[in-house]
C-alpha cells in the first residue's frame, strides 16, 4: 500500500511546469504580478486569497490562477510552507527566497497584500512550520513543532492573540504521525488533524482528540464554517466531508488518480462548490459545481488555462 508524506525526507515533490500559462494575455495591472510560464518546485498549500485569485505556495512564491490564466510574483518569492489563506490575506512559514530581506527561517508571517509584504507574527529568524493551520476568520494559530529547543517544545501549540503568545496543549488521543492540521473558521478551540492512521477531531483546544476516521493514510484536513473536508488513501484516494452539526459523511465525486492522492485542498469561502485539489503527483483540478464536473489545471507538471470539462 502506498503511504503519502507532505513533509520529510520522502514527501513527494509537487513539482510541476506551468508552462505557456498567461502568454498572449494582458499584462497584470500591478508589477508585483506577471503572466508566467517556467518550473515550480514543491507545492505546500493552496488556497483562495483575495476573493476569486486561487493560489498555490511553492518553494520559490506565489503562482496565482486569474480568470483561467496563472501568474508569478515578482518580489517576495519566498519558499512558503503551512500556508493558510485567511479572510484578509494569508499566513505562512517557510525560507526567504534571494530577493527577500526575511532572515531564515522566516518564523510565522503575515501578509494583506497577495504577499507583496510580510508582516512578522512569531519566532522569525528561529523555526520554520510545516504543520501550520490559522483559522480563516478567528486567525487561532496551531503549530506543530517537530524539532523542539530551548524556544518552543516539540508538539502541538496554539496562539489566539495571533502570534503575540503560544502555550502548549496535550493532544492526546491522536495516532500516528500528523500529516496536515487545520482550524475551524470561527471556533478556535475546533481543530482537526490527519494522520498516517485516520483522522481526528478536537473540540477543546486540542487538549483531546477524538478519531472521526480510522481509515489509514490521512493526507488533507480542511473546515468551513459547517463543515470539515477531509483526505484519505487506501486503493484509491477519497474526499470525504463531514457535516458538523448532523454528524454525516459524503463523499465528493474527484477525478480518478493512479496510485496518487489529494495532498492540498481549498474552496472557496463564499462559494463552497468551488474548490481545488491537488496531488501528490503534480496533477491540480478546479470544480464550480461541487464535484460534479472538474477542470484539469495541472497535468503531470504542466499548467493549462482552466477549461470546462468533465474529468470524473
Amino acid at each position: 500500500m502506498m503511504i503519502f508524506r507532505k513533509v520529510g525526507a520522502v514527501f513527494f515533490s509537487a513539482t510541476f511546469l506551468l508552462a505557456a500559462c498567461g502568454q498572449g494575455e494582458e499584462e497584470s495591472s500591478t508589477s508585483y504580478r506577471e503572466p508566467f510560464e517556467g518550473k515550480v518546485e514543491h507545492v505546500h498549500g493552496v488556497g483562495f486569497v483575495g476573493g476569486d485569485d486561487l493560489a498555490l505556495a511553492a518553494h520559490d512564491g506565489l503562482k496565482f490562477y486569474s480568470d483561467g490564466n496563472c501568474q508569478r510574483t515578482t518580489s517576495e518569492n519566498n519558499d512558503y510552507m503551512g500556508f493558510n489563506a485567511v479572510d484578509n490575506g494569508f499566513y505562512t512559514s517557510g525560507h526567504p527566497g534571494k530577493d527577500s530581506p526575511l532572515p531564515n527561517p522566516i518564523g510565522i508571517q503575515k501578509s494583506n497584500d497577495l504577499g507583496q509584504n510580510l508582516d512578522a507574527v512569531a519566532f522569525e529568524g528561529e523555526f520554520d512550520f510545516h504543520l501550520m493551520g490559522v483559522g480563516y476568520e478567528n486567525h487561532a494559530i496551531y503549530i506543530w513543532n517537530e524539532h523542539g529547543n530551548e524556544a518552543l517544545e516539540e508538539g502541538l501549540h496554539k496562539s489566539l492573540d495571533e502570534g503575540k503568545s503560544f502555550e502548549a496543549v496535550e493532544s492526546s488521543g491522536v495516532k500516528g504521525e500528523i500529516k496536515d492540521l487545520a482550524v475551524h473558521p470561527t471556533n478556535e478551540e475546533m481543530i482537526a488533524v490527519a494522520t498516517k492512521q485516520g483522522i481526528f477531531l478536537s473540540e477543546d483546544g486540542g487538549q483531546t482528540f477524538d478519531a472521526l476516521s480510522e481509515k489509514p493514510n490521512g493526507t488533507f484536513v480542511y473546515f468551513k464554517e459547517d463543515t470539515l473536508t477531509y483526505g484519505t488513501f487506501d486503493s484509491q484516494a477519497h474526499v470525504i466531508r463531514y457535516a458538523i452539526e448532523d454528524q454525516s459523511f459524503e463523499e465528493i465525486a474527484i477525478p480518478k488518480f493512479e496510485q496518487d492522492a489529494v495532498a492540498y485542498f481549498s474552496s472557496d469561502p463564499e462559494e463552497e462548490n468551488r474548490m481545488m485539489i491537488f496531488s501528490f503527483k503534480n496533477d491540480g483540478y478546479y470544480t464550480e459545481n461541487g464535484g460534479k464536473n472538474w477542470s484539469k489545471i495541472v497535468d503531470q507538471g504542466k499548467s493549462e488555462r482552466i477549461k470546462r470539462e468533465d474529468n470524473h
